[in-house]
């Protein structure tokens, strides 16, 4: 739904103080509250066969991504699509740690090796350290088991190439963890640029930014080659890929702390026939979360939304603030008259949401899933060359 306004855009008062004090998911968070899914996002109609939606067996491996407690809290908000069955945390000493938080409250917990046994267990979603993504995945894959494995999808090439095939070889729904692929503004985006609306694009730059201070936090990043790109700016990545295809070339910039060694000031340049894209991400600014935002220019126009999301709910509403989008056309089209238009749109409930909503419908033959293995194939060698461990070959 968009309601079209003409005021000036910005976030509530009191949003950058509240933003920085939530560097990761909260795991003491009180589970919300169910959701129902024909309420997800006004006006979209849910897909249907005509007979009641057969809940999926879901469960957790692992607590210790950073969006796990985050998946876990939207799983128990869709007890109309997902039976959670239970949690499996990555070893006894992280179950001792996690066991009493409020998102998972009331939830059994198994082995690793107990839960890939679970008679009638369907689906997984994989939140493991992003070192051990992997090689759950692989496992769940020969299992049969549907996955929403988080992101990004391994350090090693070849290694995601083997979950893939595994996933392949066992008919296994594999859905990646970058959440923007549905985001309203984002797809609006997408639709603006199949459509011709701003022409043809020659600019596109987008900011994934924090203000990671905690030395524990900057401590575990920098053990991965990239940092701040390789964690945050895949979902940046993943999203150019969707939107300008593979670049012919890939440029990577960083100046890593010189006192911690982490990558946290990095900037990749991607290079298209007739366009450039930028995706930059500093862990350095204060406001850093307020100033994620999404640009891109054409020849017949420009669409700016700034920021990228909103994941607080407004203390008054209860609701998500609406996504700030800015259209500017230089001519009419089928929706919209030329000149700016200052555009709210009305996101999802929840951060993730849209996405398990997507992956329960694809598992039951309800929503075809757009993004093949191969694909998820090509958009992880543009993370991989973007964050510095390979070369890029276009």
């Amino acid at each position: 739904m968009i309601r079209r306004t003409f005021l000036q855009t910005g976030l509530a008062a009191g949003t950058v103080g509240f933003m920085a004090g939530i560097q990761n998911a909260d795991a003491n968070t009180e589970v919300k509250s169910h959701v129902n899914v024909s309420e997800i996002l006004p006006g979209t109609p849910i897909p249907t066969d005509g007979k009641p939606f057969q809940k999926i067996k879901i469960a957790q491996f692992g607590v210790r991504h950073e969006h796990a407690s985050g998946k876990m809290n939207t799983l128990r908000m869709l007890p109309d699509l997902f039976e959670i069955v239970g949690i499996a945390a990555e070893s006894p000493e992280e179950e001792a740690k996690h066991k009493n938080d409020g998102v998972y409250r009331g939830l059994k917990w198994y082995s690793k090796e107990e839960l890939l046994n679970l008679p009638g267990l369907e689906a997984a979603a994989v939140e493991t350290e992003m070192t051990e993504l992997l090689p759950t995945a692989i496992k769940c894959a020969e299992r049969g088991l549907h996955m929403h494995v988080d992101k990004p999808l391994g350090q090693d090439l070849e290694e995601c190439r083997k979950m893939l095939e595994a996933c392949r070889t066992n008919n296994v729904i594999m859905q990646p963890g970058y959440m923007f692929r549905t985001n309203q503004a984002f797809r609006l985006l997408l639709k603006a640029v199949k459509k011709g609306w701003l022409g043809e694009i020659h600019d596109v730059a987008l900011d994934m930014c924090r203000n990671d201070v905690s030395p524990g936090f900057r401590k575990w990043l920098a053990t991965y080659r990239g940092g701040g790109m390789y964690d945050f700016g895949s979902h940046l990545i993943d999203y150019v890929v969707e939107l300008l295809g593979m670049p012919k070339e890939i440029h990577v910039f960083e100046k890593p702390d010189p006192n911690d060694g982490l990558s946290d000031n990095t900037l990749s340049v991607m290079l298209y026939e007739k366009a450039i894209a930028e995706i930059r991400v500093s862990l350095r600014k204060i406001d850093g979360f307020a100033r994620r935002r999404l640009a891109a220019h054409g020849t017949k126009g420009s669409f700016t939304v700034d920021p990228i999301e909103a994941w607080w709910h407004d203390p008054a509403t209860k609701k998500l603030p609406p996504l700030n989008v800015r259209l500017t056309l230089a001519e009419d089209n089928e929706e919209f008259p030329k000149g700016t238009h200052e555009l709210k749109l009305e996101p999802y409930s929840d951060r993730y949401i849209g996405q398990l909503t997507d992956f329960a419908y694809y598992i039951r033959g309800l929503k075809e899933n757009p993004y093949t293995l191969d694909y998820e194939l090509e958009v992880q060698k543009v993370i991989l060359a973007a964050s510095g461990y390979i070369k890029w070959v276009g």
